[in-house]
């Protein structure tokens, strides 16, 4: 009988392309952003706009492979796309796409039976981490203190929105509401269009691994 929980050539295939689609996501669009918005490079906009497209991609993935763990070797595959990429090896995107694809796993599997509301909730804990990861990488990377880091989000949270410095928590409340949105938006369609790619193929919603 065969264990349904081994991953198959079909699974290592559709894993491949879609860390692949994720890779594209991150090296062409990142560097179109870069070009076409430089005064939004490394910011709020670029992170929100990469971050939907990317886990969009992995969980639609994800649809078709039915897999523990398949969710974290598609972004192992995009990050090491990511280090192998023009624009050169930087850890912080590298590190921020492997936790993406561990939270999103971990949201997949606690639930029996993932539906359209498991996955947006897997893109909605996977684009807010871009959050505390900016935190964690200024503090890593650039010796930056939690207070450091947290006034320079406020400030360019309240240039960006036009909300006084002052209401600080009120600024940081809105730019992760917006990252939850948008990463569940992106999980919920992301579900979507493996639903109707597989009806159109006429497949059958694949069964969750045990």
């Amino acid at each position: 009988m065969r264990d349904d929980r081994r991953y198959q050539l079909r699974d290592w295939v559709m894993i491949g392309l879609f860390g692949a689609l994720w890779g594209v996501v991150e090296t062409t669009l990142g560097s179109y952003l870069n070009v076409v918005f430089p005064a939004f490079t490394n910011t709020f906009f670029k992170g929100l706009i990469l971050g939907s497209i990317g886990v969009g991609v992995a969980l639609t993935g994800r649809y078709f492979v039915r897999k523990r763990g398949s969710l974290v070797l598609i972004a192992v595959i995009t990050a090491l796309l990511k280090l192998l990429s023009p624009a050169g090896a930087r850890i912080g995107p590298v590190v921020a796409i492997l936790l993406q694809g561990a939270l999103m796993e971990v949201a997949l599997l606690l639930s029996r039976e993932p539906g359209a509301w498991v996955y947006a909730l897997g893109g909605a804990l996977a684009v807010a981490w871009n959050l505390p990861h900016r935190f964690l990488m200024m503090a890593v990377l650039y010796g930056r203190s939690v207070p450091e880091v947290y006034q320079m989000m406020v400030r360019d949270g309240s240039e960006m929105l036009g909300f006084d410095p002052s209401f600080a928590l009120g600024i940081i409340a809105v730019l992760l509401v917006v990252r939850l949105i948008a990463g569940g938006l992106a999980g919920w369609s992301a579900w979507r269009l493996g639903a109707a790619v597989a009806r159109r193929l006429g497949r059958r919603t694949p069964v969750a691994a045990r």
